[in-house]
């Protein structure tokens, strides 16, 4: 496997920096995904490794959905939730799977980090002492996978495991938007990684709460040409929309999906599309007004706007729907021609 530039600078960084970057907190973006929980993770390694330095690992919000809760319990994922003002005067910061511009991580205002390791697009306002992103890929684990196997640090089997289902959840088992290095990263850590524990955390026990979600997600779906959709409403996590996102684009026939969930007082949208040049962060954004409130990927796209505490029923379908009918006037969809076809 061939690492690359940002894998170098990273290994560069820790060895020569060492114990004067310790301690490192490392911040994983809120309701971290395996890609974040094994990136955050590998980093702690490598710095452990390389430069003796100590490592914590934190994030905000929960790890709501199951596969991701058996991912971190299983593989004893030494991360976990942010105790309030424990960001306040850390020594030393490192993000990873995240930017502090895109208001999904609990970075304080103001403050920039020592690193920042991420593979989504760079946002303007993004600053770190060394930012190290690398857009070319499909999993931020791919660039820490990289330095373990250039810097020749041993890999434990957990850790393997983590990064294997890190890049392999992220790109959907390498069919969205895996580049080669993302391939090389995943086979080369593959037969270290341990494959009943893969197994597990893939089909994981699910409680009657996410049932409940999938059975109102598929009672408010809606078809409008190629693009599939539904409304969730309130949600005990906010990673549910970009979970049914992905379930409904399995949909025959159909190109894109779009989901909005509601919780604590914000509109969460989750879009995803099967062609490679679809564009759903830019849309996404535009949808959302620009700033920092969505974003993403050509293919996969997420982000979510403030409506408030307390509102009313009325005041949340309009959003909903304003929402959606926007989606679907930009790409050419008359948001009236839209039917129900799983409503008996």
């Amino acid at each position: 496997m061939k690492e690359g530039f940002h894998a170098r600078r990273l290994i560069k960084l820790l060895t020569e920096k060492g114990k004067s970057l310790s301690p490192l907190t490392i911040l994983t973006h809120d309701h971290p995904d395996p890609d974040a929980l094994a990136s955050a993770w590998a980093l702690a390694h490598l710095a452990k490794a390389l430069g003796n330095i100590r490592c914590r690992i934190v994030y905000g919000g929960v790890i709501g959905r199951a596969e991701n809760r058996m991912m971190a319990e299983r593989l004893k994922v030494p991360a976990r939730p942010l105790r309030k003002g424990e960001l306040a005067g850390v020594p030393h910061l490192a993000l990873v799977d995240t930017q502090p511009p895109f208001k999904n991580n609990r970075c304080p205002p103001r403050r920039i980090p020592d690193i920042i390791i991420d593979h989504h697009p760079r946002h303007a306002d993004c600053q770190a002492d060394v930012l190290l992103i690398d857009e070319g890929i499909g999993a931020t684990s791919t660039v820490l996978a990289e330095a373990l196997q250039a810097s020749g640090v041993r890999v434990p089997r957990r850790l393997a495991t983590a990064i294997v289902y890190g890049i392999g959840s992220e790109t959907q088992n390498l069919g969205r938007e895996a580049v080669s290095r993302d391939m090389d990263a995943y086979q080369d850590l593959w037969p270290k990684a341990n494959m009943k524990t893969l197994w597990r955390i893939s089909y994981p026990r699910r409680s009657e709460v996410f049932f409940r979600t999938l059975g109102r997600g598929l009672r408010e779906a809606f078809v409008a040409g190629g693009v599939v959709g539904t409304h969730l409403g309130a949600v005990t996590t906010p990673e549910k929309a970009a979970q049914i996102a992905d379930f409904l684009l399995t949909l025959e026939q159909m190109h894109w999906s779009v989901v909005t969930a509601r919780f604590n007082g914000r509109l969460h949208v989750s879009l995803r599309a099967n062609d490679p040049g679809a564009g759903a962060g830019r849309l996404l954004k535009r949808l959302l007004g620009g700033g920092n409130r969505g974003g993403g990927h050509s293919m996969i796209a997420g982000g979510s706007v403030e409506l408030g505490p307390d509102l009313s029923e009325t005041v949340w379908r309009e959003a909903e729907d304003k929402l959606v009918s926007d989606f679907l006037g930009s790409l050419g969809q008359d948001p009236l021609e839209r039917r129900w076809p799983f409503r008996s």
